[in-house]
């Protein structure tokens, strides 16, 4: 037998046999299809709302704030760990923002950089926990969620605040060549993510440390460093995703970002499915994330309750992790 010969079923080259079969490529396009599946689906069903320019930039409006944060979540997956933590910093962030304007007059800008800066912080907090204090991540960013939600009720009190600077305001009303603002800052945070993990020396350690941290550090990854600013790369989206929640809504309310975790985490787990690769992407998560949007969209427009879409996220978590178990063994011939 010659070196290369080809079958019905794939193709050997010196005794290994490569699959390319349809169902490889409907594995390393399903998240496409799916996204695709439901687009249709809805259009079909209800043409004259769903299938709309409106509705369209009503989605990717929506989506943004989910997206900024599945970005700084999928950072975190990529070095092989978890952040549980940030719905509840994201609730800080959001309360520190607002408050500065609410009860000390602060402006737009100042407000938008106290949230930043209150994510970033509660990012530094679970890298240390974890890169230097070795606290397993489940456990670290759950402590400093607590810890979080706890300085977000001590600067609140449970209060709602409103009156917040029409500057901070045009944050979620302003439109660029009628795309909402929000979805912009969402594309370019996606954007700036992509590169940084696709063609940074930081991307390509976090990738090394995720695959196996152990021979990172031996090839003179630095392996805490990395990992410190991954924590911090998520807190700062969490930061964001606040501005974003609180500028929309006109008001800060509590636990604002609790609702969010879920469907971050399904976003970057259905995003594992792009190009089969079985790695954490960030297209792949704003695709998910678009994808979930769709779905929770289309439901509302069908007039379903509104338990069903938190129903479909979670089924749609627990599918693509068991899918992406699967896969992997059968990759490891398990």
């Amino acid at each position: 037998m010659s070196a290369a010969t080809e079958g019905p079923v794939g193709i050997l080259r010196g005794g290994v046999r490569v699959r390319s079969s349809a169902r490889g490529i409907a594995e390393r396009s399903s998240l496409v299809l799916a996204f695709v599946g439901a687009f249709v689906f809805f259009s079909v069903a209800r043409p004259n709302s769903f299938l709309t320019w409106d509705n369209a930039r009503a989605i990717l409006d929506d989506a943004s704030v989910l997206c900024v944060l599945a970005a700084g979540v999928t950072v975190i997956l990529v070095i092989g760990e978890f952040d549980l933590s940030v719905g509840f910093v994201a609730g800080l962030a959001g309360a520190a923002g607002v408050s500065v304007m609410a009860f000390h007059g602060w402006g737009a800008g100042a407000a938008v950089a106290v949230a930043l800066g209150a994510g970033a912080v509660a990012g530094l907090a679970s890298g240390i926990a974890v890169a230097h204090v070795r606290i397993p991540s489940f456990i670290a960013t759950l402590a400093v969620g607590s810890i979080a939600a706890a300085i977000e009720l001590a600067i609140t009190k449970t209060a709602i605040f409103e009156g917040l600077s029409s500057s901070y305001l045009q944050i979620a009303t302003t439109r660029l060549w009628t795309i909402p603002l929000r979805a912009i800052i969402a594309v370019a945070v996606t954007l700036a993510f992509l590169v940084l993990l696709r063609a940074t020396v930081f991307g390509r350690h976090a990738a090394s440390i995720g695959d196996n941290p152990a021979a990172a550090r031996l090839t003179g990854v630095p392996v805490e460093r990395v990992r410190l600013l991954a924590f911090m790369l998520a807190g700062l989206a969490a930061g964001l995703a606040a501005v974003l929640v609180t500028s929309s809504a006109g008001q800060y309310y509590p636990n604002l970002g609790t609702g969010y975790l879920l469907p971050a985490y399904a976003a970057a787990f259905l995003g594992l499915s792009l190009g089969g690769g079985l790695r954490f992407n960030i297209l792949g998560s704003y695709i998910g994330v678009l994808l979930l949007a769709t779905v929770t969209t289309g439901l509302t427009m069908m007039n379903q309750p509104s338990w069903l879409a938190a129903l479909v996220q979670g089924v749609v978590l627990l599918v693509a992790v068991g899918g992406v178990a699967v896969r992997r063994r059968g990759t490891v011939g398990r």
